[in-house]
C-alpha cells in the first residue's frame, strides 16, 4: 500500500476553514437578529408611549378646558387665543367652570429626561404620563376652539410622530 502523507494536514485546514466560515455566518445572523429585535422593540415601545401620551393629553385638554398659556423652549409665554405651530415645554390650562385663582394645571416636558408630567394647581411637582418625548408642538385656531398637537418621540435610532386635533366646545 502506498502511504498518503500530507492529506491529513490538508483535510484539517479545509475543515477548520469551513468551521470558521460557518461560525462567522452564525455569529453575523445572531447579532443582526439582535439588532433587528432592538429596533422593533424600540419602535413598538415609542408607538405605545405616543398613544398613551395622546390619551392623557386628550383627557386633560378635553371639552370644557381652556388652555391659558404655553411656554416655548426659548421661555417665551404665549397666551393668545390663536397661534401657529410652536415647540413648547409647558401648557397651562384650567376647566371653564373653575376660577383661575384656584391655580392652573400644567402639562410640562422635562427636557433633560424627555418625560412629560402633569402638575395640579401650581403643585411643586407632578406625575409622569409618558417617556421618550422629545418635542411637543401645538397650535390653536379659530379663537382657540381647534387645537392641533404633534408629539415627537424617539428611542435609540427610532422616531415616532403622533399628530392629533382636538375640537374644544368652550362654554362660558
Amino acid at each position: 500500500m502506498k502511504a498518503k502523507k500530507g492529506y491529513l494536514m490538508l483535510e484539517v485546514c479545509i475543515s477548520m476553514g469551513t468551521m470558521f466560515i460557518i461560525i462567522s455566518i452564525i455569529y453575523w445572523i445572531f447579532f443582526s437578529s439582535l439588532s433587528i429585535y432592538k429596533r422593533i422593540n424600540s419602535s413598538v415601545e415609542i408607538q405605545q408611549q405616543g398613544i398613551e401620551i395622546q390619551g392623557h393629553v386628550e383627557k386633560e385638554l378635553c371639552d370644557g378646558i381652556e388652555i391659558i398659556s404655553v411656554k416655548t423652549r426659548e421661555n417665551n409665554i404665549i397666551n393668545s387665543r390663536d397661534f401657529d405651530i410652536t415647540d413648547v415645554i409647558s401648557i397651562k390650562y384650567k376647566p371653564i367652570n373653575r376660577d383661575a385663582g384656584l391655580g392652573l394645571d400644567e402639562l410640562y416636558l422635562n427636557t433633560r429626561s424627555n418625560k412629560i408630567f402633569i402638575k395640579r394647581r401650581n403643585a411643586a411637582s407632578g406625575y409622569e404620563i409618558g417617556d421618550y418625548l422629545d418635542n411637543i408642538y401645538i397650535s390653536k385656531k379659530k379663537d382657540g376652539k381647534i387645537v392641533n398637537i404633534e408629539l415627537k418621540l424617539s428611542k435609540n435610532t427610532q422616531k415616532y410622530f403622533n399628530k392629533f386635533t382636538m375640537y374644544q366646545n368652550q362654554k362660558m
